[in-house]
């Protein structure tokens, strides 16, 4: 697709005089991914720091990395995989660049050779060309990925054949390359919807070889928002993560702009990022069936173990990442869960409802309780919903069902407590805290600020581990977390006797 010049904030009432959850809130899986990473060629060492902690690798269609991270990236750990382009790469300039970095283990071939705006490469051209890339790799003990294919609008033609179709031109490549060695296939992909994107790559693994997605976003739609970026991404991160045959996988791209069709995953200041990457860095859904969550605990609802009929999007709620949607009839989510103790537990719900509605909650297929639910106002107006329910002791799989549906699922929270561990709905004063889950730093901002604010940190036991004060006037604040253990944290910024309580997890 490309030329080669070419708050989350969480507020909430302390319960700290009577938290009995002690243990850290497992939000997201905070391990980094190691098929995640980033199309991109303008990345500055600022960015870098920001996402290395999160994605593994990245390329810019060169075969070198950009001059600002060129002398500093793989003290980040990120892979950086060089790419030939098209038939006239530099092969001395590549030959250089492995010799120099012996780690590397990647040779991504041609961009987009089916179409006559990119690589240009008829499939006998290209197939001429692997001889040329496959000493390379012989020579630096490297593995090869094959041309990056996507369906071309203006494709190029050989025996009179139009190569507009990507599984067309990767059979006349092979057809006409028989003994060439492929080591991957390389695909892009520019719809929308998840469902889509599981199909195209699908199409692709009759060739048996692991798969790299080495352009994605949601470009193919007439119109196009935010909002469709964020459920794009959120779905097709849950795809591709728990796909086995995807080997590694690129968002296209970071820029900066701001504008159309809203797929920037930095902002204009190096090293910050855009909503879009945020979820792009943090989100991490958990789907471990041999995973059981100890109670008492609050899940998220989309680290659901199974499911049917339903679909994560980026929430609205002032907590969280993404939220479960389009629950209708008869749809449900399951959940494993470990009681230590056989007891009577609360369990609340994170609903927004656009109508009366109700849930039922199981354990391993008997009705424990079924709960009503108001209509809210609408499906990202959100409220704490309680009921109670008796557990055995055990390991059980604890299911939400619902014959109506019509509502949206942010979390659900089981504990003994007589309050959720947050009760995220009430009002305090206007502040935002990012980014959350952290790594190591955390910065604070405050609105209409007007005198000194005192910043807290607070771990679940509500013992105080850091307080400053933060100068009149100085409306940004920034707290060192990466000496923090792996856990959940309060931030707490109190000014002009209005206090916020913030959910952080590390």
């Amino acid at each position: 697709m490309v030329n080669k010049t070419g708050n989350i904030f969480f507020r909430l009432n302390l319960y700290l005089g009577v938290l009995l959850i002690l243990a850290p809130v497992a939000l997201y899986s905070q391990a980094k991914s190691e098929k995640r990473g980033i199309a991109y060629g303008h990345l500055s060492e600022a960015d870098m720091a920001v996402v290395s902690k999160s994605l593994s690798w990245w390329y810019n269609w060169d075969y070198k990395p950009e001059s600002t991270v060129a002398n500093v990236y793989q003290n980040y750990s990120m892979d950086f995989v060089p790419m030939t382009w098209n038939g006239s790469f530099n092969e001395t300039g590549l030959r250089a660049f492995y010799a120099s970095h012996p780690n590397a283990k990647y040779l991504l071939a041609f961009n987009e050779p089916n179409f006559t705006t990119q690589a240009n490469l008829k499939p006998s051209q290209a197939a001429a060309l692997w001889p040329r890339l496959e000493k390379i790799a012989q020579d630096y003990g490297l593995k090869i990925v094959s041309p990056a294919v996507n369906y071309a609008d203006k494709p190029v033609t050989e025996n009179e054949v139009t190569f507009t179709d990507p599984i067309v031109y990767l059979d006349a490549f092979f057809a006409a390359c028989p003994n060439c060695r492929v080591d991957y296939i390389a695909v892009h992909n520019y719809m929308c919807y998840t469902s889509a994107l599981s199909d195209y790559i699908n199409k692709f693994k009759k060739y048996k070889k692991p798969i790299w997605l080495t352009e994605f976003a949601c470009w193919d739609q007439p119109t196009i928002t935010l909002d469709m970026q964020k459920a794009y991404m959120l779905g097709a991160i849950d795809y591709l993560e728990s796909d086995t045959s995807v080997f590694r996988y690129s968002w296209f791209n970071g820029n900066r702009s701001g504008a159309y069709p809203y797929l920037d995953l930095f902002k204009a200041a190096s090293g910050q990022i855009t909503d879009l990457g945020n979820i792009y860095l943090n989100f991490n859904p958990i789907r471990d069936t041999a995973s059981y969550t100890v109670l008492p605990a609050r899940m998220e609802a989309e680290n659901y173990t199974t499911m049917s009929g339903i679909t994560i999007e980026a929430t609205k709620d002032i907590s969280g990442i993404a939220d479960v949607t389009k629950i209708d009839a008869s749809d449900w989510l399951e959940y494993n869960i470990d009681v230590p103790v056989a007891g009577d537990y609360n369990v609340f719900f994170r609903l927004a409802a656009s109508s009366a509605t109700s849930l039922a909650i199981r354990e391993n297929g008997t009705i424990l309780k079924v709960l009503q639910i108001a209509s809210t106002g609408g499906t990202q107006i959100w409220k704490t919903l309680t009921t109670s329910a008796t557990l055995k002791a055990g390991k059980h799989k604890l299911q939400v069902f619902t014959n109506k549906g019509l509502f949206n699922l942010n979390w659900l929270e089981i504990t003994t407590a007589s309050q959720p561990t947050f009760a995220p709905e009430t009002e305090v004063a206007d502040s935002r805290v990012y980014p959350n889950p952290v790594i190591d730093k955390l910065f604070i901002e405050s609105a209409n600020q007007s005198g000194k604010s005192h910043v807290s940190v607070i771990d679940l036991t509500g013992r105080v581990i850091f307080t400053k004060m933060n100068p009149e006037g100085n409306s940004r604040f920034e707290i060192d977390f990466s000496s923090y253990r792996s856990g959940s944290y309060i931030v707490q910024v109190k000014n002009v006797g209005k206090t916020s309580n913030h959910l952080i997890v590390k």
